[in-house]
Parts: C-alpha cells; structure tokens; sequence
C-alpha cells in the first residue's frame, strides 16, 4: 500500500498512520510493528493513541504514560496521544471505539495498523457485518447460549461460527480467542461506525503468543516481560541502584547489616528482560527497579476501604451492578490478596479481565455516566498529547489545522477548556486524579516527592 493508494478525502500532503496501543512496556515487537507500518504504507509519520497509567486488562501500567512515552518516542512513533482512562479501563468495544475516535477526528490519518495472529483485513468483514447488524437469528441464537451458561465472548464465537462457518462455531471460536483479533474486530466495527475514510491495514505478529509468560529468544510478548521484570524486581528490592563515579550502574547490597563502606557493591546486571525491550529503556529499568510503578496489591488499602461502604454505593460504579456489588461483599474479607480476591470472584459468565476493571473503577472513582452506555456514542472530547519526535513539528502543525477534536498539549489547558459539570470535565477530571494517585503511590516506593499531574510537562525527543 502507498501514497497513490489513498481514498480521496485525505491528506495529500503527508501520508499519516495511527496505531491504537499500549506499550505496557515498549518492546522490539512494537518497534517491528512501527517499521512494518511504514514500510505497508509508506507513512511519514506515525501517531500512537496509548492507554495512560492504567490499562485495558484492568491494572496499573508497569510504568507511568511519560516513561511509556519516551520509549515510543525512541522506538520509532512521531506522536504520542493519550487515550482517556475511562475508556482505556472499559471492553474492548469502548477501547477501540475511543482510539479510532481520536484518530478520526485528528483530521489527517490515513491509516490504521493493527496487529494480528495471523489474519488479513479481509477475514475481519464478516464478522464485522453480523455483529454491527445483528439479525434476529444471531441474537436468539446467543440468548440461548447465554442461557446454558457461556460467557459473552463464548456465546458471541459459537454463534458467529455457526452462522458464518456453516455450523462450525470451531472456526470462530479459534479466531475470536486471540485478543488481538478481538481488538482488530473493534477497530474495523468503529471504523465502519464513523464512516471513516481511514484505511485499515494488518501486521503480522513475530515471536511468542500474547499470553506467553517465558521470554523468547527475539521477540517476547509483553506479558512475559512484565512477568521477569517483577520476578527480577522482587529479588532484588532490598537492594539500592547508585552510579558510582564512573556513571556505571551498580546494586548496593543491603545483605550486611553495616556501615555503608562496608557494603557489598555488585555490579548492576539487568535481567533477560533486557534483550526484549528497545529504545531507550535503561531509565524505564532504573526506575522500575527503585520502585516507580504500583501494582494491584499497592492500590489494594483502598479497595478495602471501598468495600467497607454499603453495596448501593459500590453499585454506582462503571461496569458494577448491584448483584454483582452484592456478591463482592459476600466474599470480600480483610487482608485478601489481590489474586485471591479475582480466584473467589471468578465466573463464568465474566472473565477476570471485566472483573479487574470492575475492581479499577472502584479504586479510581469511574463512575456509571449515562453518555457512557452505548460505545457507539462515545464522546471523545479531546486529544491530549503526551509527547512528539522534534522532525514532527509539520504533523502538529497539519492536526491543528484539520482537527474536529480538542487538542491539549498542556494538562492545565484541559481544566479551562470545560464547564465543571460538563461530560468533557468529568472524563478530563478523571485522568488527572487517576494519573496523581499512580504518581502519588509510585513516589512513595521510590522514596521520591509526587509531581503534580498539572504541572506535567510534554515529552520531546
């Protein structure tokens, strides 16, 4: 695909391609998802709409949005966009719609690059078609699968395949459990949504499976390289990162309980992890390693507290309704770990993953909005911009001219921007207390004063 291959309507002056993403961390499989996209469509620049400090599985990111974005920045993205954490914490209907929102709206992008298993844009279409239009006998259908007891996504891949596969619900059920499938199906429905002239296009995923937990030998899922860095982290959290006076990183080991001169210096050696990441990922390390970054286990104190409040209350929140509020009082206890609490909540008809965003809302204070019931009537009111390459100064300059959407450089710009009850307040309000109760536990662990989000400045490489 190149310039020549456009749809009228769109630039003409500059071949753009946005990418929906997370980069929970950056890795050398994004990166070859970057040089792919080029290399498809002849991009000169490439936009990253990027989840912010929380993410679509329902957790905290192993790093803040600024560290994430210096290392898109470094592995090859022009522009980095933050994706509200209303949306970027909801399914992936609301996720996707939200990104292909933003992209859209930007006024010039050309393109959509997604990654995929192994499928073509082509196989995404009819399954497209049969979910946007739900016939009567797709949705009789999936109420009886629901009714035997199957998940949404379970019964949704049976009816597909039934009536798609000519009774070999196998076929879909095979495609719809990849994630990135799911993902790339939401894509292609928001698109189609808008009337989008965005082009979509896939990439080819390299190296191991997204729920692969062991790192591979070239390109490591990300999974896998969250799973080391925190075996790595909990290994060594007694010990204390210096620069000794060479600049070379070291670990002071606190195994003696002595004087400071007597303590035993070890070279830093970062973990196998390192070979998975790219860009510039020795400050991401650094901190990561002095404790820059909260788990779930860090924001459970607070989710107990919530817990403490009466099943109404709880009811209130995104993604909650009162009988599930009710079944979390049930068996919520005190001093319950995190993976305990979602093995006693686990069921059948909602995977781990809704329940974990469930929990998130609670913690963050997303409430129910009723603008928030139909993804397809998402508002997304603004595009704030997280960081941008210094060769990107002309896409700035194009965004500003053809966007219908926000643009909001500056986090203080977003407050002046809304009335206080406005839906666009409420969404902007919730990132920026979000993005202060990450920055608020991460500088606790790390022994460090908290930035205020406000204050926060934009990235430039």
């Amino acid at each position: 695909m190149t310039n020549n291959q456009k749809d009228s309507g769109v630039s003409d002056t500059m071949n753009v391609t946005g990418i929906i993403a997370e980069y929970n961390p950056f890795h050398k499989g994004h990166q070859y998802h970057i040089e792919e996209t080029r290399k498809q469509t002849g991009a000169d620049y490439v936009i990253a709409v990027m989840s912010g400090d929380y993410v679509q599985r329902g957790e905290p990111a192993i790093a803040d949005k600024y560290m994430r974005t210096r290392m898109a920045l470094s592995g090859g993205a022009d522009l980095v966009i933050e994706m509200p954490v209303i949306y970027a914490t909801a399914s992936a209907e609301y996720f996707a719609t939200a990104g292909i929102g933003i992209l859209d709206r930007l006024g010039c992008v050309d393109y959509l690059s997604f990654g995929s298993e192994w499928a073509d844009v082509e196989d995404y279409s009819s399954y497209a078609t049969l979910f946007l239009e739900e016939p009567e006998e797709y949705r009789q259908i999936l109420q009886e699968q629901l009714k035997r007891g199957k998940s949404f996504p379970e019964a949704r891949a049976f009816t597909a395949g039934k009536l798609l596969f000519d009774s070999k619900p196998e076929t879909a059920v095979e495609f719809l459990k990849e994630p990135n499938h799911i993902l790339g199906l939401e894509y292609i429905k928001a698109l189609r949504r808008r009337n989008s002239s965005i082009q979509p296009i896939t990439v080819k995923r390299k190296g191991n499976h997204y729920h692969e937990k062991i790192l591979a030998e070239e390109y490591s899922s990300a999974t896998s390289i969250r799973r080391e860095l925190y075996q790595y982290y909990s290994r060594n959290k007694e010990n204390k990162i210096f620069s000794n006076k060479n600049n070379e990183k070291m670990f002071v080991n606190r195994e003696y309980p002595v004087d400071k001169e007597n303590y035993v210096a070890k070279e830093y050696k970062e973990g196998a992890f390192v070979n998975a990441l790219c860009g510039e990922y020795s400050p991401f390390i650094e901190g990561f390693l002095q404790g820059n970054f909260i788990t779930w286990e860090d924001m459970m104190p607070y989710l107990e507290y919530t817990f403490l409040l009466k099943n109404r209350v709880i009811g209130k929140y995104f993604g909650m309704n009162l009988d599930l509020a009710r079944r979390f009082q049930n068996i919520f206890e005190p001093g319950l770990s995190f993976e305990t609490l979602i093995e006693r909540l686990h069921a059948k008809q909602l995977t781990d993953a809704a329940l974990r965003r469930v929990l998130l809302h609670i913690v963050l204070h997303i409430k129910y909005y009723p603008f928030l019931e139909e993804a397809k009537n998402i508002p997304v009111p603004y595009a704030r911009i997280l960081g941008f390459s210094k060769k990107a100064s002309p896409l700035l300059r194009e965004i500003r001219k053809k966007s219908s959407i926000d643009i909001i450089q500056r986090p203080i710009e977003g407050k002046k921007l809304y009335a206080a009850s406005s839906p666009q307040a409420q969404i902007y309000n919730v990132d920026i207390r979000s993005a202060d109760f990450y920055e608020q536990i991460a500088a606790r662990k790390a022994g460090r004063k908290p930035v205020r989000e406000y204050t926060r400045q934009q990235i430039v490489k």
